[in-house]
């Protein structure tokens, strides 16, 4: 029955959707669109129509994987949108599944959720196309990191723009400075490629002590492989594991793991805790958001060391290109009872004080201004001192195509590297293997 109610009112929202189409930026900082069509000369420039609420209201707020939890996560990201507009009240959504919401006929006026799911949610109608909202409040699109702005118009395949980024994630390398000294080996660098850093990790991983110290965990095969925007399929839909580029990335890998004492029994990775917490792990590539409340509760903790950072690792073929992009977009359902003041939110937190504010904490600026990337976290103190500007030395990839079939076919294509691991397979015949399973699950997937 709950299926049932799933589908109708999935149905029903995506019919509520329109295509509209339009470019342009709001009144609070408005600029026209970077793509929209200069005036003619003379001609008057339409002015930007107010939005105020007046009246009290809540937005329901829901996170869909885009890291808000809890009401400090709430106020990190919408402090300045509570104090401009307190007749707005924004609340986070908890204990129940958009899935579930959806089938009780309950949508939210918000949903927060990063690129990557954007695939997942579209098919439950709980994204509008907010070309229109763009166009009426001219929403200037070049004020965006060009990446997220390019990502996000993929989804729309008649030109759709089905959400409005708000923050940035952004790729970064973290490394121990003790282990280093304490093994004489030189810090990385800016700029470095993934195999310059591999042979930085020969040298720093050995036994000392009774304790093993790994150099380097590059991570997941996944993630890897998302750095050179390789996802799982094609255009077409047709699975891409055996390619020169995943022949590229499981060699890469393979590269550390064949470093005596990196394998141990089952393990062959790490993490960004082992680094961290453990402190057992020269260097690992992450992001920003991942390492900045983790290296803060360390610290406070007692249990500080000395680290620092560099930019994300780059492919000797892709020189100045780190991490793919990964950001955090907003979007508007059809059927959402709170349209304006939903809108409202957003006109408010794409605007610089807001960004400003935001980034200032620990959501990093989502507006292409390198300056303000620099500010990141500064009233944590946390980068004080470390090579925050460095990070930003590269520019984020592009994203890879994402494919509703992802999920089980990164399952194949561990299991292709854990037969290289454990089982001494051939990487072609592994990646061969990979991809007949993903074949075989995306054709049965489409005749279901």
């Amino acid at each position: 029955m709950l299926k049932k109610k799933n589908v109708m009112y999935s149905s029903m929202f995506l019919a509520a959707a329109v295509a509209l189409s339009g470019c342009s930026q709001g009144k609070e900082g408005a600029a026209p669109n970077a793509g929209s069509k200069a005036p003619e000369a003379g001609a008057a420039q339409a002015a930007v129509p107010e939005l105020n609420i007046t009246e009290p209201v809540t937005v329901k707020l829901y996170s869909h994987f885009a890291a808000i939890n809890n009401e400090n996560d709430l106020k990190a990201i919408f402090s300045t949108v509570m104090e401009k507009h307190p007749n707005i009240k924004i609340e986070l959504i908890k204990g129940i599944t958009l899935n579930d919401m959806i089938a009780a006929g309950e949508v939210p006026d918000l949903v927060a959720t990063t690129q990557f799911y954007m695939n997942s949610l579209l098919p439950l109608g709980v994204a509008s196309d907010m070309n229109d909202f763009v166009k009426k409040y001219r929403i200037d699109l070049g004020q965006f990191e060009p990446q997220a702005v390019k990502a996000l118009q993929s989804y729309g395949k008649k030109g759709e723009l089905y959400g409005i980024p708000y923050t940035l994630n952004y790729g970064v390398l973290l490394y121990n400075k003790d282990i280093f000294n304490k093994f004489g080996v030189p810090f990385p660098k800016d700029g470095m490629t993934w195999e310059q850093l591999v042979d930085l990790g020969k040298r720093l991983t050995r036994q000392d002590g009774g304790t093993q110290f790994i150099g380097i965990d590059l991570g997941t095969d996944r993630t890897v492989a998302r750095g050179y925007s390789l996802g799982t399929v094609d255009q077409q839909g047709k699975p891409i594991f055996d390619s020169e580029g995943y022949r590229k990335v499981f060699g890469l890998l393979k590269s550390t793991y064949d470093i005596p004492g990196v394998v141990q029994g089952k393990k062959y990775m790490y993490g960004v805790d082992y680094l961290i917490k453990d402190q057992k792990l020269g260097m690992f590539p992450t992001l920003l958001a991942a390492i900045t409340s983790r290296l803060k509760a360390v610290e406070e903790a007692g249990q500080g060391f000395d680290w620092d950072v560099t930019s994300y690792p780059v492919f000797a073929d892709k020189p100045g290109i780190g991490k793919e992009i990964e950001f955090q977009s907003l979007m508007v359902p059809p059927t959402a009872k709170n349209k304006d003041a939903a809108y409202r939110v957003i006109l408010t937190l794409i605007q610089e004080q807001a960004q400003s504010v935001m980034n200032k904490d620990r959501n990093l600026t989502i507006l292409n201004k390198p300056e303000m990337r620099t500010q990141y976290a500064s009233s944590t103190d946390i980068f004080k001192g470390k090579n925050l500007a460095g990070v930003f030395s590269v520019k984020p990839g592009e994203t890879p195509i994402i494919s509703e079939y992802d999920t089980e076919n990164y399952k194949f294509l561990r299991e292709a590297m854990d037969s290289v691991v454990f089982n001494g397979s051939d990487i072609n015949s592994a990646l061969r293997t990979a991809n007949e399973k993903a074949a075989k699950y995306i054709a049965e997937a489409k005749a279901r």
